[in-house]
């Protein structure tokens, strides 16, 4: 059995399919054809079950390092366990963006699933009421095993990044864990690139095609409806000829389906300035929280009113495990 040499964790809606992308390409690395194949969410998480699932999605002889990307595994408490039980030496990759912003991401994927009926302003209050942040926060990702089920309950408690990620800490070592940011990646995306190539102990020169390129943009709407999907999904012929293609080939189709299904839309989500304003509150404390973690300012940190001057200089990459 081979252990993971690293796992992007996350988060969703955070530009973790561009990365995903970008080093699956690499020749040193073997990543599953499919990003998001979950093994940490389930019950199961002995060897032999990890023997199995690496058989099933890895192509073994190719790729000395092995990697995966698994934006789930920020949304479920029970995986930094887990995953340090099995394989506690794997380096983790965390990739964030401004948590309104990536709640707001979330939010616009449930309307285009037709999961979400509510308005952003309505969302955001739901979700801020403190029995719900609760609830969320020990739930977890629905695996959409016979189609898309909503994710209205974590828009709030996914983007809570310093919590999240303080519980990784409780697992592993500060130097195994690398913090980006999406809009970093969007400005310098060589610079961002270097940075994990050079965390993973790889070439830095390593330039892969469609770097600088968003690999799957968001958005509210769909070129084929829904309800269009579920119908040809059941026609007989169809339904026959799916079945037929290799389980990591049905993921791989469904991604690229779902990139080119995705209509782009700037239409505002307005937000009453009463909820952005206890957003925003929320949101400073979570950062605050993270950056405890010694990680570099967030670049949307002035949103919530946090300044370089907060950052924990005693916390570096260094640090002994957090207790």
């Amino acid at each position: 059995m081979k252990d993971l040499d690293f796992v992007i964790i996350g988060a969703q809606k955070c530009a973790t399919t561009t990365l995903f992308e970008l080093l699956r390409q690499h020749p040193d690395i073997n990543m599953p054809l499919e990003k998001e194949v979950p093994f940490f969410t389930g019950d199961d998480c002995s060897p032999q079950a990890w023997d199995e699932f690496s058989k099933r999605y890895f192509s073994h002889g190719t790729g000395r390092l092995w990697g995966k990307a698994t934006p789930q595994y920020m949304a479920n408490a029970e995986v930094p366990g887990r995953l340090a039980a099995l394989m506690p030496n794997t380096k983790l990759i965390a990739l964030l963006r401004d948590p309104i912003e990536r709640s707001r991401s979330q939010y616009r994927m449930g309307e285009r699933r037709n999961t979400e009926t509510r308005s952003f302003d309505e969302a955001m209050r739901d979700c801020l009421a403190p029995h719900a942040l609760g609830q969320a926060r020990a739930n977890s990702a629905p695996m959409h095993t016979h189609g898309y089920e909503s994710e209205g309950e974590f828009y709030l408690s996914w983007s809570e990044y310093g919590r999240i990620l303080q519980s990784y800490r409780t697992h592993f070592e500060a130097d195994q864990l690398l913090v980006l940011y999406l809009e970093d990646l969007e400005a310098d995306p060589d610079g961002v690139l270097a940075q994990v190539l050079e965390f993973l102990e790889l070439d830095v020169d390593f330039k892969p095609k469609g770097l600088g390129e968003v690999m799957h943009a968001g958005g509210g709407s769909n070129r084929i409806s829904e309800d269009t999907r579920k119908f040809l999904r059941n026609v007989g012929p169809i339904s026959l000829l799916w079945r037929m293609v290799p389980r990591q080939q049905q993921g791989r189709i469904r991604f690229l389906y779902e990139r080119w299904n995705t209509k782009k839309t700037k239409e505002p989500l307005p937000l009453s300035p009463e909820v952005e304003s206890e957003l925003t509150d929320h949101f400073a404390m979570d950062i605050r929280m993270l950056l405890k973690l010694g990680v570099a300012l967030p670049p949307w940190a002035d949103r919530y009113g946090v300044k370089a001057s907060e950052i924990d200089t005693s916390a570096s990459i260094g640090a002994a495990k957090a207790a």
